[in-house]
């Protein structure tokens, strides 16, 4: 399984926001919510789908764009909340802002179940939390904007239903036939990708098997570890598993799972594990794809020396990724600034009982 390397450079490796209130919605007055789950419940009262828009409010230049020539418009707002209740979900970056987000970790639980790697994001999303489309910035304003969005929930409600008969049949499905709906499942999301309509629905259900572990359905969990690589849903919780599977890297599923996981979601409070994992990988010596094991050892060396204050392990990584014919020279040139660095002096009166 082959992934493209993500394009990165140097530089990574080194508006009046829309603020939420105690209230429901952005603005004591205005049309949107804040909280996901308040918003779910006026949706399932009203008949409603939800539109979702996951945004920076003060540091994303596109999303301001889109809040400015096309939110802000009445004749966008009046037409929109006909079939959607209105979500803001934010994503600031200066304190004074965030501290007026209500739930921010639930929103960033959100962005992660629905798979959002970027600003804008916008989803269209049934109350009962399948999503059908997903869109960003367009331009051209508020009536070309409704014009997509009718073309997306037409296209994306024809392609949701099968898919929900899909997740019906599994959810009835009893003994021998729970494999085979599962596996329909996890074939289609296979195939249509992790923002595909109902997609989120899929991939719970693929999860599943894993979380559970159940003897009933463990015969599923390579399969659903292999889907879940496949469309890049992978977490520290997943990489670590596949440690269990496949230790070794004998069939190239660590490699695969950890190069999906450095592109992926990992906190900051996750690197220590994050950097371990790139660690046992390096040390196994197994490498099937030099761009990937490249892009693993660059990350955990990036990791090491940024954030785990440890220049030693940093230059492990460095040698180890410099060793490979891989990487772009920019790349290659920060790391061999690692293999030069100077360590720095303990400082007058630190402790060290200089």
């Amino acid at each position: 399984m082959k992934f493209p390397m993500r394009a990165i450079s140097v530089a990574l490796l080194t508006a009046s926001a829309l603020a939420a209130t105690p209230s429901n919605s952005l603005d004591a007055e205005g049309p949107w919510f804040a909280d996901y789950d308040e918003a779910v419940k006026v949706a399932r009262a009203e008949g409603k789908d939800l539109f979702v828009d996951f945004t920076g409010s003060d540091w994303c230049g596109w999303c301001i764009k889109l809040d400015t020539e096309v939110f802000e418009h009445d004749e966008w707002l009046e037409t929109a909340q006909k079939d959607y209740v209105l979500v803001k979900l934010d994503f600031p970056r200066k304190q004074e802002i965030k501290d007026l987000v209500p739930n921010p970790e639930r929103n960033e639980e959100l962005k992660n179940q629905f798979g959002v790697a970027g600003f804008p994001t916008i989803l269209l999303v049934t109350a009962d939390g399948d999503s059908f489309g997903q869109t960003g910035y367009q331009k051209g304003g508020p009536a070309p904007y409704l014009e997509h969005m009718a073309t997306l929930r037409k296209g994306g409600k024809a392609k949701l239903k099968p898919v929900l008969d899909l997740l019906a049949t599994y959810r009835q499905a009893r003994g021998k036939a729970v494999a085979p709906a599962w596996n329909a499942i996890a074939d289609h999301l296979a195939t249509a990708g992790r923002t595909s309509p109902g997609a989120s629905g899929c991939l719970e259900v693929v999860k599943s098997v894993i979380a559970n572990k159940s003897e009933g359905t463990a015969d599923l969990i390579p399969r659903a570890i292999e889907v879940l690589i496949a469309v890049s849903e992978v977490d520290l919780a997943l990489a670590q598993a596949v440690v269990e599977m496949d230790p070794k890297n004998e069939a190239g599923t660590l490699e695969d799972a950890i190069f999906a996981l450095v592109n992926s979601r990992v906190t900051e409070e996750q690197l220590g594990a994050a950097t371990a994992l790139a660690k046992t990988y390096m040390d196994l010596g197994k490498i099937d794809d030099p761009e990937h094991g490249f892009y693993i050892m660059l990350l955990g060396a990036h990791w090491s020396t940024r954030f785990l204050d440890d220049a030693d392990g940093a230059k492990v990584f460095a040698k180890n990724a410099l060793a490979l014919d891989a990487g772009r020279d920019d790349m290659r040139t920060f790391l061999e600034g690692l293999l030069t660095a100077e360590p720095e002096e303990p400082a007058e009166g630190d402790g060290s009982g200089k």
